[in-house]
């Protein structure tokens, strides 16, 4: 069994933050035995944390060939003692940490995961054919006065190319492993800032005309709320099952995270209280679940399956001291993510056509969640490439009352198929355009209603197991 966590909500607000010495950050060090005095014993031990349990416990290293991790920890070991203040001390760690790019390993500094006085705009960024463009905009003045609407494009930040500024001030920092990761849920960092500081943007309209506009960082809406980009908005769902009728008889649910066990109990109150005879086809939204608990999104798969399907496999680096003295090559532990099968609930079951819609935010337990449905052909994909990063992730205490995190397990399907670090394709690969976001139109949706009118998912799908 393993725990695949909701996304660390980390950070470009470390090349921000003038001080992470505050209340919250001393608290957290005191209770860990760590608070922050700024020797230069305490820095180098904190380095050489992360580059101990990294060394022995990433399972990826064999993906990063030009990183040798023992050589270059010497070369931070200056760098974190030169290092003024706790904030600065935490970005020379966690760009030390992000050079393994995975979505479950890297350093979060105290006050993690919002750390106090940051803010952005609200406004929500979107990469779209090879662009970042305007996805949404939260009600307020600024945007008003200056036509910030969904489908302009960004062009730059502060006078730089918004992929460079993306790259310098947030990937350096932490990295999910995959473009389409980096570019969905690391593009959330992108505008962070001071609360109240301003952030300059030049920006194209559809029909090519450019301009400057001024955010302020800001995410407070004219109503007194506070505008979420829309996988934060998941991941705090109140109400993580959204259940309704679209199309010509066909069940759309949005299953907004795996964050918690309660969610089992709202889905089935959902599903049991549906009139299944009326129903021709379901379609599953986790287009921007950012995941939570593996074991909850099994308890889910248990719904549409007859039959047991397999649950994916993991492996784990494996050490044994008197191996490596005789020069055993690397071994692993290898073993099922909890049951070898996902068995049938106890109640009803739905077994006709399930269509799944994924996208670059879809991570974590939401990629176990589509492994086991996906390997047994019970569910067809329709969408984008989803992130590529599922694990379960050690923590351990660093000085300050921050902590590094790093993931444990490689991941893959039943019949060994890598997905970490990838992503999982979709059977019906669907982009949404520029033109999309600025008219409405849910592209991906459409699609997927279109596949189930057609009759492209069978009646009973293939399900594997005994």
């Amino acid at each position: 069994m393993h725990k695949a966590f909701i996304p660390c909500l980390v950070l470009t607000a470390l090349a921000m933050s003038p001080d992470l010495t505050g209340a919250q950050g001393q608290d957290a060090g005191q209770s860990a035995g760590l608070v922050w005095n700024g020797s230069v014993e305490q820095k180098i031990s904190g380095l050489m944390t992360v580059w101990a349990e990294a060394k022995f416990n990433f399972p990826f290293f064999d993906r990063r060939p030009g990183l040798n991790w023992d050589e270059k920890v010497k070369e931070y070991i200056p760098r974190v003692i030169a290092a003024h203040d706790l904030a600065g001390y935490y970005r020379v760690l966690a760009e030390f940490a992000a050079l393994l790019k995975d979505g479950h390993t890297a350093v979060n500094p105290p006050g993690w995961p919002f750390p106090p006085g940051i803010d952005k705009p609200a406004v929500e960024l979107q990469a779209i054919e090879g662009k970042f463009v305007v996805a949404r905009v939260g009600d307020t003045a600024e945007a008003d006065a200056q036509h910030i609407g969904p489908g302009l494009e960004v062009l730059e930040i502060d006078g730089t190319p918004i992929a460079g500024y993306l790259a310098e001030h947030v990937l350096r920092y932490e990295s999910r492993g995959t473009k389409q990761a980096d570019e969905s849920i690391e593009l959330w960092h992108v505008l962070d800032g001071p609360k109240g500081s301003v952030t300059s943007l030049k920006v194209k309209d559809l029909q090519g005309a450019t301009r400057t506009v001024t955010l302020t960082r800001d995410s407070t809406t004219r109503g007194g709320s506070t505008f979420q980009w829309r996988f934060i908005d998941w991941y705090t769902a109140q109400q993580p099952v959204d259940a309704r009728m679209i199309g010509n008889g066909v069940l759309y649910i949005r299953l907004a995270n795996f964050g918690d066990e309660k969610l089992v109990g709202e889905f089935e109150k959902v599903f049991d209280a549906t009139r299944w005879r009326a129903v021709r086809g379901v379609i599953v939204d986790v287009r921007y679940n950012p995941g939570g608990d593996s074991d909850v999104a099994y308890a889910i798969v248990s719904h549409f399956i007859d039959r047991p399907v397999k649950a994916g496999i993991w492996r784990s680096p494996k050490y044994v001291p008197a191996h490596r003295g005789w020069n055993f090559k690397p071994e692993w532990e290898e073993g099922t993510t909890g049951a070898e099968f996902i068995r049938p609930r106890a109640g009803a079951r739905y077994s006709g056509p399930l269509v799944i819609l994924t996208g670059p935010a879809t991570y974590s337990a939401a990629e176990d969640f589509i492994v086991p449905l996906h390997a047994a052909g019970r569910a067809v994909l329709v969408g984008e490439m989803t992130a590529g990063s599922t694990g379960n992730p050690l923590r351990v205490p660093l000085p300050g009352g921050g902590n590094f995190r790093v993931v444990t397990l490689d991941c893959r399907y039943p019949d060994g198929r890598e997905f970490v670090g990838i992503g999982i394709l979709p059977d019906v690969e669907v982009h949404p355009t520029q033109a999309d976001v600025a008219s409405g139109h849910d592209r991906v949706l459409a699609r997927a209603l279109d596949v189930i009118e057609a009759g492209e998912v069978p009646r009973l799908a293939r399900v594997v197991g005994g």
